[in-house]
């Protein structure tokens, strides 16, 4: 993998988002002892906004993070700056800020779910409520920047606010001219106008809030009150009906004027929860996690990997280098001033290359070369003593004496001093040479004259003094197939013939011993090993399609909910749900497969598949759990 990316004391491991106000990373806190912590790492370094005004504006906001603690708010890690770009640290959870989630919805045509997107806005509003009754600086604590960018929702359903500590300086930045398309809408008039702040201001961004996630649009600019008739003409993306008049009550009370517009966060806290008990809403964690999933299946998944991977990243910083030379130093800030970076990076893990040159710096190189010549002399009596040992002793290396410093006397150059290292080299190189072709051709001699003694050695033996006895005549041999002679009979069972008496016996030469060929046994019979015995089928497992299997049967479905976006449009689909069946016949789990279909058929179908009845599946006469697919037609 490669290394990552540094930002003052943080790698940076993946780039998340970039928006107008700058980019986020997972990044990981480094310490002296390596790695310490994942974060998501808010860099704001957005087109035009001035990082060192804010900073100036915010940096006494850092205490903060320990005074806000709330299962909605984002838990802070550190808030700093890299030269002019401040960046604030979160402990880091898994999810999409809401800018994100309302591009996705609307590029893989799924709209948000009336319930997910109460849920959402009324977690945001218990954070800026929860915020409210809290003191920092002898004062109440008050966001006064909420946009969809800053709000972030996790992989399990759970909605988080960020940007407390720099809310005001955003503000104060709005309001000497920061804009950008895709904050205007969540932020009020006075905000914009730049008017002292007011409590009532976070209660506008909540309603513009609850409009986009309900419609899936932006609320378009205008002044205050001017969009009461829009609220009344709009239609939830999900189903394509008019906005409930509860819900459209509260989003044109929180875009009225600051006179008239609820008066702040707690009460609007306070009015979508009264809703949400009241009214036909039922929204949970669970279900919006469920549609999470279903909007970042891929995402999630290869998120999953890389974090996986990252955690085999070692790191561990680098030693501090050594202090560069005085005009460096001098050189250094302007040389940084005249090339601006979007990203800078603080040494953290630089390896230190310019070490040995700085500490060699003006020393002479004297003991460096005479060091080298001993070692080369050392190295060639070495060999020589290595190639020789099986040959008698070696010789003692000869050993150049040590240089004599003359006082007085002039230090050489480094180019002399290489000079004289080579011809010493080059002299010792030779008289090696030579001691080991000497030895070589000792040895060769030694050798030789061992091979020519048991050459002799070996002719001697060869002449017997058995010269003066008679020859025998050859004896003659009947051809005959070669039998093996038993032990019980005689040698003297060959024909030949008899010996004249007047001729001495010739010795004949004992038969050979030849082997008894060895009788082969036959192989034993290998034992043929015990079949494996199958493991008993049990009731619930889990099994696959296959031999003794029965399927599970669909005895009954509730009809679908045809969705009225998508009768609106005329549209109609075909859409899979892959069901799991316990033993039972219950369905324990349903999602999605193949294509999505989009206009709420995909949320419609896994609804309809979990209420479905089953006869449950068997294995040999065994009701097991089995996974299978059930296909449900929507047509207008």
């Amino acid at each position: 993998m490669n290394i990552p990316e540094e930002f003052g004391s943080y790698l940076l491991l993946k780039k998340l988002a970039e928006d107008a106000l700058g980019e986020t990373f997972r990044a990981a806190k480094v310490g002296a002892g390596g790695i310490e912590q994942v974060v998501l790492l808010r860099v704001l370094n957005g087109k035009g906004l001035d990082g060192e005004k804010l900073w100036q504006s915010a940096s006494s906001r850092a205490s903060l993070q320990q005074a806000l603690r709330s299962p909605n708010i984002g838990t802070g890690v550190d808030f700093g700056r890299v030269r002019s770009y401040p960046y604030v640290a979160y402990d880091y959870v898994s999810g999409k800020n809401l800018a994100t989630l309302l591009a996705q919805s609307e590029a893989r045509h799924s709209p948000i779910p009336t319930d997910h997107a109460m849920l959402i806005v009324e977690r945001i509003a218990q954070a800026l409520a929860v915020a409210a009754e809290t003191r920092f600086q002898d004062q109440k604590i008050q966001h006064g920047f909420v946009v969809p960018h800053l709000a972030m929702i996790s992989n399990e359903g759970e909605a988080r606010l960020l940007g407390f500590e720099v809310g005001p300086g955003l503000r104060a930045l709005a309001a000497s001219g920061f804009r950008d398309a895709s904050l205007n809408p969540y932020l009020s008039p006075e905000v914009l106008s730049g008017a002292p702040a007011a409590k009532s201001d976070d209660c506008w961004s909540l309603g513009a809030l609850l409009f986009s996630l309900l419609t899936g649009m932006q609320l378009p600019e205008g002044p205050a009150g001017s969009h009461a008739g829009l609220v009344e003409r709009a239609i939830l993306s999900n189903d394509g009906t008019p906005i409930p008049t509860a819900l459209a009550d509260l989003i044109k009370k929180s875009l009225e004027p600051r006179e008239s517009r609820i008066g702040d966060a707690v009460a609007w806290h306070k009015s979508i929860s009264k809703l949400m008990i009241d009214g036909h809403f039922s929204p949970t964690t669970f279900n919006l996690a469920f549609f999470m999933h279903n909007l970042f299946r891929d995402e999630i998944e290869r998120e999953s990997q890389e974090m996986q991977a990252e955690q085999k990243i070692e790191w561990r910083p680098a030693p501090a280098l050594v202090a560069p030379p005085a005009e460096t130093r001098a050189a250094a800030p302007a040389a940084g001033a005249a090339a601006p970076l979007r990203r800078e990076s603080t040494g953290v893990g630089i390896p230190p290359a310019a070490v040995a040159n700085a500490a060699a710096s003006g020393k002479s190189r004297t003991p460096l070369f005479a060091g080298i010549a001993a070692a080369v002399l050392l190295l060639g009596g070495g060999a020589a003593w290595y190639f020789l040992k099986g040959g008698g002793a070696a010789p003692a290396p000869t050993t150049a004496p040590p240089p004599v410093s003359t006082p007085g006397a002039t230090t050489p150059s480094p180019e002399e001093l290489k000079a004289q290292i080579d011809t010493m080299m080059s002299q010792a190189i030779a008289a090696q040479s030579e001691q080991l072709k000497t030895q070589y051709d000792e040895r060769l001699k030694q050798l030789q004259k061992q091979l020519e003694e048991s050459r002799r050695a070996g002719a001697s033996s060869s002449s017997s003094p058995r010269s003066s006895e008679p020859i025998p005549e050859p004896v003659q041999v009947a051809e005959a197939k070669p039998s093996v002679p038993r032990p019980s009979e005689p040698a003297a069972s060959t024909s030949a013939p008899a010996p004249r008496p007047s001729e001495p016996i010739a010795t004949a030469p004992p038969p050979a011993s030849v082997p008894e060929p060895a009788v082969q046994k036959p192989d034993p019979e290998p034992i043929p090993a015990p079949a494996p015995v199958a493991p008993k089928v049990q009731l619930g497992d889990l099994v696959r399609p296959g031999p003794g299997v029965i399927p599970p049967k669909l005895i009954s479905r509730p009809e679908p909910r045809y969705p009225p976006q998508a009768r609106r449009l005329n549209k109609s689909a075909t859409v899979d749900v892959k069901v799991l069946i316990d033993e039972r016949g219950r369905v324990l789990e349903a999602e999605q497969v193949g294509v999505r279909a989009g206009y709420g058929f995909d949320e419609s179908a896994v609804e309809v598949a979990r209420r479905a009845v089953y006869n449950s599946a068997t294995k040999e006469g065994v009701r097991v759990k089995m996974w299978t697919t059930i296909r449900i037609a929507f047509k207008p």
